[in-house]
């Protein structure tokens, strides 16, 4: 591996936990905000409560488990990376049409995050085809 995979490595272990830990403290602001009712299969304000809470904690955690395998470098870890990024761009594809309806606030963090997992699905497929 050269100086510039190391260094493409390094940032997209480092963006995925940062990825990961953004993805928790939004769900945590989502279960304390109180905009839940006290059953989560009711439709509300356009959405299942149960299926965003879902989609946030299993983009959290595909998040984490990326960056921790990137940090191992076990022979995973690449293509658990592609299909990870596969679900978190879909993920913040979807907010961001919410955010722009919603909360501009939002719209930043979330293209910042797609810019960032588009530039990286090049070195990706390449890494998870070689296999190391």
């Amino acid at each position: 591996m050269n100086l510039k995979d190391r260094r493409v490595h390094l940032f997209l272990q480092i963006f995925f936990l940062l990825l990961g830990l953004y993805q928790l403290i939004k769900l945590t602001g989502l279960l304390q905000s109180g905009s839940l009712s006290a059953t989560l299969f009711e439709y509300q304000e356009g959405y299942l409560p149960f299926i965003t809470i879902s989609a946030t904690m299993l983009s959290a955690l595909t998040a984490l488990i990326t960056s921790f395998a990137l940090w191992t470098r076990t022979a995973w870890a690449y293509g658990f990376a592609l299909f990870s990024s596969g679900i978190l761009f879909m993920y913040h594809f979807l907010g961001l049409a919410k955010a722009i309806g919603d909360n501009s606030f939002e719209i930043i963090p979330a293209v910042l995050v797609l810019i960032i997992l588009l530039q990286s699905f090049p070195y990706l497929l390449r890494r998870s085809y070689r296999g190391t």
